[in-house]
């Protein structure tokens, strides 16, 4: 296994990285709001409960067992925050401080604290990730080499708004790829928090929050089954493989489909009004902005 160390030791200075603007503009602006983003949900999830300290944080200081689905709507909306409100650094600061205590030992006995540099980079990269995955996945219009760098230099502007050390970024695709493929081999683990989820719809769960719990009734188990068959869908090959998940022809086949008529109505996407486009939070900062 690789150590954080040695992965560190491959990564540049924080004087020599590079930054690009994440304001209206930026493929950050463009593409992170938009609610087509939330297929991601239980994926970056997963991805981020595979990391053990992140699972140690949710059993020892969340109420993610009882409530996930509150746990992830709660978490979302900041998040947004962080690119869309005028005064990003001020609710970077925000989503910071919700993990400053937060600490303990893990599943593996290694302690940890949330605001570990390389925990919380972990974290952010499932976010940005979001937007290169997407656009290699459904995008009509693929990204070319120079726009996959970019984003990978917004998402260290997006960092910084956080006030933590520039030492475990990277500010090139490249250099993305070479960390994300030593995370899928090298740290990422079958977590408790993951075994649990992936099983959520055996699990009596809190309705989604705004659903009222007579509808949560009917609707509640084949939500979580459809949500664990998109993360599943969107998760990459070796994490599926540490995961233990099956993936059948069947499934195969279906999200082929899927794929062809994401990437059908993505040519055509541009023509909704962005309120129906962009999530909440993200549609509110835009037209503060006047962008």
């Amino acid at each position: 296994m690789t150590s954080d160390a040695d992965t560190r030791s491959q990564r540049p200075e924080s004087h020599e990285l590079r930054a690009a603007p994440i304001g209206p503009g930026s493929l950050t602006w463009k593409h992170f709001g938009d609610i087509r983003g939330l297929l991601y949900l239980g994926r970056a999830g997963s991805l981020q409960n595979m990391h053990p300290a992140v699972s140690g944080a949710l059993q020892d200081h969340s109420n993610f067992f009882e409530d996930p689905l509150d746990r992830l709507f709660r978490s979302l909306p900041p998040i947004y925050g962080v690119i869309y409100d005028q005064h990003d650094r001020r609710t970077g600061t925000v989503v910071r401080d919700f993990h400053k205590d937060l600490k303990g030992i893990d599943e593996t006995g290694q302690r940890y604290h949330a605001l570990a540099p390389d925990i919380f980079w972990w974290t952010h990269v499932t976010f940005f990730e979001v937007i290169l995955d997407f656009n290699e996945r459904f995008a009509y219009k693929k990204f070319t080499s120079a726009q996959k760098d970019q984003v990978v230099r917004e998402a260290v502007t997006w960092w910084r708004c956080y006030g933590l050390t520039d030492r475990p970024a990277f500010d090139d695709y490249a250099s993305f790829r070479t960390y994300w493929e030593n995370m899928l081999d090298n740290q990422l683990i079958n977590t408790y928090t993951t075994q649990w989820s992936s099983r959520i719809s055996e699990h009596r769960i809190a309705p989604a929050p705004g659903v009222p719990p007579w509808l949560w009734k009917i609707i509640g188990r084949p939500t979580t089954v459809a949500g664990n068959w998109l993360a599943k869908a969107l998760m990459p090959e070796k994490a599926r493989e540490t995961l233990e998940w099956e993936w059948t022809a069947r499934d195969q086949r279906i999200y082929t489909w899927f794929t062809r008529a994401m990437t059908t109505t993505d040519r055509f996407w541009h023509l909704l009004p962005p309120r129906l486009r962009y999530a909440p939070r993200a549609y509110a900062g835009m037209r503060k902005q006047g962008r």
